[in-house]
This record gives C-alpha cells, sequence and structure tokens, in this order.
C-alpha cells in the first residue's frame, strides 16, 4: 500500500461537471483533510461554476497533462469526474505521474484498460479508489456487517435493484451518455453499476456465471434503458440485478434484499428490516440520512492520511466491470426486438 500522507490532502478535479458538483460537498465537508487546488475542464465555464462552489479554486486548467506536469509538487491526488470513455485515459495518466487517483464509475470501458490500470497503479505505488458511494448507505452498510456476522447463516440468493424514469428523452440531451462509444455501454454500466458493486460487496464471492437481458423502452440512446443480469456465485448464492431508466423501482421492492438459511435482510437508503427465519413479521431499523459523496470523499483522505487500502479499489472496479461487460456480451442482439416508441 502507499505511504501516508501526511497533513491536508491536496487534490486536483479532473472533470467538472455534473456528477463533480456531488463530490464538492465532501471536500468542503472534510476540509480539514482534503482540499481542492486544481481544476480541469475543456469548458471553462464549468470550472467557473465549480470553483465557486468550492470557495474559490484559482488554478484552473482545460488539459489534464498540462495540469499534472505543471502542478507536479502541489497535487497529492485527482478526483476524475469524466465522461466513462476518458476515465481510463485519465488514470493512466494521473498514475504515471505519481498520484493517487479517485475516480468515479465505472473504472474504465474495456478489461483490457483495467488491466493496463491494475498493472500502473501497481507500478506507481499510489492508492487507487473506486467511486462506489452507495456502499455508504447505512441499509448496506449494515447487511453487510449482519451478514458477515453469521446473522443470515448461509446466504443463498441476493437482488440488488436502482430504477427510476430518467429525464432527458432526447437523444440531444443525454450528450455523451447516447453514443455507445463514449458510454460503453447502456444503463447497466451507468446506474446499474451502483446496484452491481452493492451485489458484489453484499455476496463477498467472486462471480462465476453472468446472463444478462436487456431492453429499450423510453430513451433515445444506442444501449440499454432496461438490464436484468443473473449471477451465480462460486460459493453457491445466486444473485439479480434489475436497473432501469424506463420506469421506478417495483412498488414492494427494495434496493436490496438478501435470503440466507437462517432469515432475510430487505431495505434502501437509511431503512433495513431483518426477518429472521420463523418470524412472521420483520423488524424494521432506521438509521440517520447519510450523505455517500462526502462519506466517500472522507474516506478517500483517510485512507490516504492514514495509509490504508479503500473499501473498493482496482480490483473490486475490474469486477463489477466484468460483470457488466459478460452481461452485455450474453445479450447481444437484443436491439433486434428493442420496442420503439410510438
Amino acid at each position: 500500500m502507499a505511504g501516508k500522507i501526511n497533513g491536508v490532502v491536496r487534490v486536483a478535479l479532473i472533470g467538472c461537471g455534473g456528477i463533480s458538483g456531488a463530490h464538492a460537498p465532501g471536500m468542503l465537508k472534510h476540509a480539514g483533510k482534503i482540499k481542492c487546488v486544481a481544476l480541469c475542464d475543456i469548458i471553462p465555464e464549468r470550472m467557473v461554476n465549480r470553483s465557486k462552489q468550492l470557495g474559490g479554486v484559482d488554478k484552473q486548467y482545460t488539459d489534464w497533462k498540462l495540469m499534472l506536469k505543471e502542478m507536479a509538487g502541489e497535487i497529492d491526488a485527482v478526483d476524475i469526474c469524466l465522461p466513462h470513455h476518458l476515465h481510463g485515459p485519465a488514470i493512466l495518466d494521473a498514475a504515471a505521474a505519481g498520484k493517487h487517483i479517485l475516480c468515479e464509475k465505472p473504472m474504465c470501458i474495456s478489461l483490457k484498460q483495467a488491466d493496463e490500470i491494475a498493472a500502473a497503479v501497481k507500478a506507481a505505488g499510489i492508492t487507487y479508489m473506486s467511486a462506489h458511494n452507495q456502499l455508504f448507505m447505512p441499509a448496506v452498510q449494515e447487511a453487510k456487517r449482519m451478514i458477515d456476522s453469521g446473522k443470515l447463516g448461509k446466504v443463498w440468493w441476493l437482488r440488488s435493484a436502482d430504477c427510476f424514469r430518467a429525464g432527458g428523452v432526447t437523444r440531444a440531451n443525454w450528450g455523451w451518455r447516447a453514443d455507445y462509444k463514449t458510454q460503453g455501454g447502456g444503463e447497466l454500466i451507468d446506474t446499474g453499476y451502483h446496484p452491481s458493486y452493492r451485489l458484489l460487496y453484499l455476496a463477498n464471492s467472486p462471480a462465476v456465471e453472468v446472463r444478462g437481458t436487456m431492453g429499450r423502452y423510453v430513451q433515445e440512446i444506442d444501449g440499454e434503458d432496461l438490464a436484468s443480469v443473473q449471477v451465480r456465485f462460486a460459493s453457491g448464492a445466486v444473485g439479480e440485478v434489475l436497473t432501469c431508466w424506463a420506469f421506478d423501482l417495483p412498488h414492494g421492492t427494495h434496493q436490496i434484499h438478501i435470503i440466507g438459511e437462517e432469515g432475510q435482510l430487505f431495505g434502501s437508503e437509511n431503512t433495513l428490516y431483518h426477518l429472521p427465519k420463523g418470524w412472521s413479521e420483520p423488524a424494521k431499523r432506521s438509521f440517520p440520512s447519510t450523505a455517500t459523496f462526502e462519506q466517500e470523499i472522507g474516506h478517500f483522505a483517510d485512507c490516504l492520511i492514514e495509509g490504508r487500502r479503500p473499501l473498493h479499489s482496482v480490483e473490486e472496479g475490474r469486477a463489477v466491470l466484468e460483470l457488466i461487460l459478460k452481461a452485455a456480451e450474453s445479450a447481444k442482439g437484443w436491439e433486434k426486438t428493442a420496442m420503439k416508441k410510438s
């Protein structure tokens, strides 16, 4: 593991569009241990807006290579919030510059590039963290604790879901997300990344079989706007991912649901239900509201300051990408029967 950073972590934000606006409050929340010292985006207006949100960031660049070169001694880490197809190149350049990395999902869009990233991170001796913010949801954290403590006994079945009717609708509004080449797929590699990494986190076992079924019902994009993924784990457990931009979470269901030999766990966000074997009604637990992006940024800073491994690093980033790409490969040809908007 990389050495510790003494003092406040100096981070450069690469990509100042939409999702970076969710990262900024985390830097402000944890100002005593992490500070944004530089911004990079090809659109200056975005940097102006993000600078205002962060309380003023003077160093602004339109080329991350130039930023990494000119600010080599002033940056400890980068936070990458770029379109999907640019994640890999930015990670490799940051690793070559010896900078620690936090990167939005997905880590990249091909397994070849994922392996290049793993090698580069190892060679540079840096810390890489996959920005999987929903791992910090209270329901997920408590479910993980209970599963690991044996409350459910052997886990048999898991489901992880994330569904909503997305805005946009027109191809122009979707921008780079509408294009398979820049998105790397459809909904599954975007919003679907969240339930996929949650599933792997809770299963705590390698996926050995993956099958996907996809469709497009509402959104004007190249890829799918609905994906159903079935997984068999090395442990013997069976898992499912349901993720969608065409409709909301099915009524009566939850973001996570786990069944084992000793009972069930299910819930969403800050609420978790536990139904032990033999009980007729579940026990409900509610947790304080948690800003998951703030937790994510704080965790990244702590890992760099304390010299410890992030909750999810390169290995987990690759594993979830492999699951998604295998699901997409097995669903190949779904476009032939995709439903068309009337």
